[in-house]
């Protein structure tokens, strides 16, 4: 087993009231739905899991760490999401396994591509962490319990600062795409205006 890791009239009032009780009740259900994923999909092997799947697994398990910390957990970023999975795709697609492959641009360039560090933020912080395992080594649970032996990773997930989060995922590993492992990117962020 291996595992490597770096560093959002009547007819019209009574859709409109439906609508509303909709949005009301899809609120609980969709955190319960979220919640659970750690125990829904967190062992699973990578080849059972969907990329949402794991994003969520692994999000619920980041965010459980943070809570059990103290912290709050993180929101969901599509821009992080985006950064994250065009990374773990780029490690995959060219058998590398760095923050910053040979050819590809820093975090960094890759966060203000994903317009994530934009022009006007008056303050921002990023943290990114990458993963790979086989098997048993590669499930989300697996790589966030090894990212929480690892000092540089443990800080990023358990970082204060940090209020969202984005993951990718692939199916496979950098020396071995499409084989049975997974490889995992989480991008960490913090913005303000």
């Amino acid at each position: 087993m291996v595992l490597r890791t770096r560093k959002l009239a009547f007819v019209a009032s009574a859709a409109l009231l439906a609508t509303a009780l909709l949005l009301l009740l899809a609120g609980p259900l969709t955190e319960a739905a979220s919640a659970s994923a750690c125990t829904r999909y967190g062992k699973d092997s990578p080849r059972q899991l969907s990329k949402r799947q794991a994003r969520m697994a692994v999000r619920c398990l980041v965010n459980r760490k943070r809570q059990s910390h103290g912290l709050k957990g993180l929101d969901k970023s599509p821009r992080l999401k985006s950064s994250s999975q065009w990374h773990t795709n780029y490690m995959q697609d060219h058998r590398c396994f760095a923050h910053e492959c040979p050819g590809e641009p820093s975090v960094l360039s890759r966060l203000k591509t994903a317009n994530y560090i934009v022009g006007g933020l008056s303050a921002w912080a990023y943290g990114e962490n990458i993963a790979y395992g086989e098997s048993r080594t590669g499930t989300p649970k697996a790589i966030v319990r090894a990212w929480m032996h690892s000092a540089g990773h443990r800080y990023n997930i358990l970082n204060p600062q940090f209020r969202q989060i984005g993951v990718g995922f692939a199916r496979g590993t950098p020396p071995e795409p499409g084989a049975g492992g997974s490889t995992i990117t989480t991008d960490f962020g913090m913005r303000k205006r």
